[in-house]
């Protein structure tokens, strides 16, 4: 396991690597038409309430046995309709258990570094439903269109920009106009459209009605219809399409005002966009669809047909009904939204909702005590065990007499070294010895830590008795972890590295990358080439990379390997046989291909025979092919 997650570590962001994006792992044990586009179907995009299949919908085909699934007394129901021990509940706080992650809080952390991440917690797990959020295919999920660290958002923006039977400028117009891409044939939208009279031109080439994108632009089937666009040029009127037309099967929700080559369409206008969510108008525009296009996801069958069902209800003048657990979750799903504004959610037979102070309604245990709706926060918020003086501020309350603590006050007495973070590679104790002796740290002696020194940029072992003295002894002030803990508490990129003289911290990402952030340029005079420090073998590398806090876990259990007092295995070696080497060639690591080569497995060097090498890959049980790149079945 260690070496799996020593090269899984090296693993880059696809924006921090040099590398070109080529195969990522698709599920193909399931024809699905994307109109072409190289954007294959993920694992994940089954039975998750969107269609991106647009051969019939394949992907969400039978989906709703799930959602009328109902779950015995000693099990919780996720929110997608599986069902889990009722033991394995731990009111959000600990490990996703369902698939949906519906069991588990929204706001944990380590899905963004599931790229790094091999665990059972990446790679078996969907995206929330609730969020309508866009799969990486590694466990991570973000907001349409966001980045992906894997690149898979570039495969999506790809498919959104096929040209399809648009006139090549009118392509080329609309591409750029929406801010979906900044070049073209690698030609720069500046370059193309260079003045107001050549963007009319180009727009000119479109037909008089046309769509764009040529692929729908959410939920599998709503679709863009632009009107005579060279008309009425301007850099803000051009975003928003005329007509949002939609699959009338799956939405009767709206009066239609134009039936256009068997698409159902209302005009914009009816619709009010006024968000701003990604910072690009028409990505906005997009986005905010979710409000207004939530009760158009998926055909499920008529109330007829579950007419006697007990876990279903049926939405106010529609002919869908959905599952009882979607009442009061904040999502939509009726077209009128009747299924936010129910009455009897309190009388439901269900134990987990959320029972509101003062008030008449139990939200979906996809929520939290803090939305509903009169919430005031009384400082009763609980907080795990293993957050209390672990180093990292991060929560802040207030007690009886007004006065303010942290999940950091009085740690004084508070032993530091404990179970929870023993050797896990993070200080929690200000000296830092609960990272004494570790295993995964054998390069300086008890009651030292690993240091660069300042002066040259040499390994030594510094003292712990200068540790946290507001002296800066190592590059980085890595000996001084407090400062920029206290800065920066809680930064998505762990701004963690100090730069001398100065209040400024850098995150790990920012160092060696040819760009001089510090005023003295200590964040790269130590560099010996252009890479991420958490990718190099270079000792002094690897030290500043542990020091940075990139990966520091957002949950610790109880652990066998971190407790000192739990006795060593023996180990036994039956009919050992030794070989003896003939000849040894090293090489380091730094030689191989990409981490990245072998997708969500290893890659392997395979001596062919005197000096012929080649590489090839190991895959987890939930891929196979020959560059892993191909999603096994689930259950």
């Amino acid at each position: 396991m260690e070496i799996v997650e020593r090269e899984f570590s090296r693993k880059l962001s696809l924006s921090d690597s040099s590398d070109v994006l080529t195969i990522l792992p698709c599920y193909i044990h399931m024809k699905c038409d994307r109109s072409g586009s190289s954007l294959c179907l993920d694992w994940r995009e089954i039975c998750d309430g969107r269609i991106d299949c647009l051969n019939g919908g394949v992907d969400e085909a039978f989906c709703f046995e799930m959602e009328k699934n109902e779950c015995t007394d000693d099990e919780y129901r996720c929110h997608n309709g599986l069902c889990i021990p009722k033991d394995f509940w731990e009111d959000g706080l600990g490990e996703a258990e369902c698939l949906d992650r519906s069991d588990e809080r929204p706001d944990v952390s380590y899905l963004r570094n599931c790229y790094q991440d091999p665990r059972f917690h990446c790679e078996e797990h969907t995206c929330r439903s609730n969020w309508h959020e866009f799969s990486c295919g590694d466990g991570q999920c973000v907001q349409k269109f966001d980045q992906c660290h894997s690149g898979r958002h570039i495969l999506l923006i790809e498919s959104m920009t096929k040209q399809g039977e648009l006139s090549t400028q009118c392509w080329i117009a609309m591409s750029c106009l929406t801010g979906l891409v900044t070049q073209i044939e690698d030609v720069s939208c500046q370059d193309w459209l260079i003045n107001d009279s050549i963007t009319i031109e180009f727009l000119g080439t479109c037909k008089e009605i046309f769509q764009f994108p040529t692929v729908p632009v959410h939920f599998g089937h709503i679709r863009f219809l632009y009107e005579k666009p060279y008309l009425k040029f301007n850099q803000t009127s051009l975003i928003s399409p005329e007509y949002l037309c939609y699959d009338e099967r799956l939405c009767d929700c709206f009066i239609p005002t134009l039936i256009y080559e068997n698409f159902t369409c209302i005009r914009n206008n009816e619709m009010i966009f006024q968000s701003i969510i990604s910072g690009y108008p028409w990505i906005d525009v997009i986005l905010e669809l979710n409000a207004h296009f939530s009760s158009c996801l998926n055909q499920y069958p008529s109330i007829e047909y579950y007419e006697y069902e007990n876990s279903t209800y049926s939405c106010e003048n529609s002919s869908k009904s959905i599952s009882k657990s979607r009442l009061i979750d904040e999502n939509k799903d009726c077209c009128f939204g009747d299924d936010e504004t129910y009455k009897f959610s309190c009388l439901l037979n269900d134990s987990y909702r959320i029972s509101c102070p003062n008030e008449n309604q139990c939200l979906s245990s996809l929520n939290t005590i803090e939305d509903c709706p009169n919430y005031e926060d009384t400082n009763e918020k609980q907080i795990a065990f293993h957050s209390f003086c672990d180093g990292f501020e991060e929560y802040f309350f207030e007690d009886f007499y007004g006065r303010t603590f942290t999940d950091e006050s009085q740690c004084s007495s508070w032993p530091c070294n404990n179970l929870y973070s023993r050797c896990d590679g993070y200080w929690a104790c200000s000296n830092g010895e609960d990272e004494y002796d570790c295993q995964d740290h054998p390069r300086c002696p008890f009651g030292t830590h690993p240091c660069i020194s300042m002066t040259n940029s040499s390994f030594i072992c510094l003292s712990s008795q200068r540790i946290n003295d507001n002296i800066h002894d190592c590059l980085g002030g890595s000996d001084e972890p407090s400062y920029c803990r206290q800065l920066y508490p809680l930064k998505s990129d762990y701004e963690r590295f100090h730069c001398q003289q100065s209040d400024l911290c850098l995150s790990a990402l920012n160092l060696c990358d040819k760009v001089r952030l510090c005023p003295f340029g200590d964040d790269e005079i130590f560099c010996d080439k252009q890479r991420s420090v958490c990718e190099s073998e270079n000792l002094i590398d690897q030290v500043l990379c542990e020091s940075s806090e990139l990966k520091r876990p957002r949950t610790i259990y109880f652990s066998i390997q971190t407790s000192n007092d739990y006795p060593q295995m023996k180990s036994f070696v039956e009919n050992q046989i030794i070989l003896s080497i003939k000849q040894k060639q090293s090489f380091s690591k730094s030689q191989l291909s990409s981490p990245s080569f072998c997708n969500r497995g290893l890659t392997v060097r395979i001596w062919l025979g005197e000096n012929l090498y080649q590489y090839s890959c190991l895959c987890p049980p939930s891929y196979y092919g020959d560059l892993c790149q191909y999603q096994n079945q689930r259950i």
